[in-house]
C-alpha cells in the first residue's frame, strides 16, 4: 500500500461515512431513480440529495443516465451494497466483541458486586 492508494481509500471512506449517502446506496440497489424520487425516499430536500449524489458519482460509486427526461442515478456495480453490508456486519461484530472483552478484562470472572465493592 502506498500513500496515493491510502489517500484514495480515505476519500472513498470519507464519502461513504455518511448515513444519508449509505441510505441512498441502499435505495438504489437494483434500480435506477431520479433525484426527486431519491429525495422523497430518504427524507431530504432535492438540493441536499444532489450534493450527496454528486459526491457518490465523483468517487465512482454511482452512474448517471442523462439520456432520459430526468437524470437517473444507479449503482456503478451491483456488488457495492453487498460489500458495504459485509463491512458493516464485520465492524458491528468486531465492536461488540471488543466491548465484551473490555468489560470482562477489568473484572475477570468475579461477580460484578464483589468487583465493584472490592
Amino acid at each position: 500500500m502506498d500513500e496515493k492508494w491510502a489517500i484514495q481509500a480515505a476519500k472513498l471512506l470519507q464519502v461513504l461515512a455518511h448515513p444519508k449517502r449509505l441510505l441512498l446506496l441502499s435505495v438504489l440497489s437494483g434500480r435506477s431513480l431520479p433525484a426527486g424520487r431519491l429525495a422523497a425516499a430518504i427524507g431530504l430536500p432535492p438540493g441536499m440529495v444532489y450534493k450527496h449524489l454528486h459526491q457518490l458519482t465523483e468517487i465512482g460509486v454511482l452512474c448517471v443516465d442523462e439520456e432520459t427526461a430526468s437524470m437517473r442515478f444507479s449503482l456503478a456495480s451491483d456488488e457495492i451494497v453487498s460489500k458495504l453490508l459485509d463491512i458493516q456486519a464485520a465492524a458491528v461484530s468486531g465492536i461488540s466483541m471488543q466491548g465484551i472483552r473490555r468489560r470482562n478484562a477489568g473484572f475477570g470472572h468475579r461477580p460484578l458486586k464483589s468487583a465493584v465493592l472490592g
